[in-house]
């Protein structure tokens, strides 16, 4: 499965990308909010998870410009706020999932396994 992850911490970006490894993604690494937009769009990913928080433009607007532009590849959303209308803003624009932090290994292998099923039935 291929992966686009798009972190700019990277402490976090490590982790998950060895996470994500480990269940057999190979991940490709971004780390601002155009840089992964624009990798989306020249790529071809199985799976995005972007951090909210980037720098350049935000996951959420990055996420809201890749639907606009049809692609339908699954997205993930990661970030630290967990209010209501916090995580049903990352619904309206249009990611499939949120994961808020501090994410443990067994909740990102979890997340890749689902994703990776999903694609498999299709």
């Amino acid at each position: 499965m291929r992966t686009l992850l798009v972190e700019d911490n990277l402490m976090n970006r490590d982790y998950f990308s060895d996470v994500l490894r480990r269940e057999g993604h190979e991940v490709v690494v971004a780390t601002t909010g155009p840089e992964g937009r624009d990798m989306a769009l020249q790529g071809s990913f199985d799976l995005i998870v972007l951090d909210i928080a980037l720098p350049g433009l935000r996951g959420d607007a990055v996420c809201v410009e890749l639907r606009a532009a049809g692609l339908r590849t699954p997205m993930v959303a990661l970030t630290a706020s967990a209010m209501p209308d916090q995580l049903a803003a990352t619904r309206a624009a249009g990611f499939d999932e949120t994961m808020t932090k501090p994410i443990d290994p067994q909740q990102l292998r979890d997340m890749a396994r689902r994703f990776d099923t999903l694609r498999s039935a299709a």
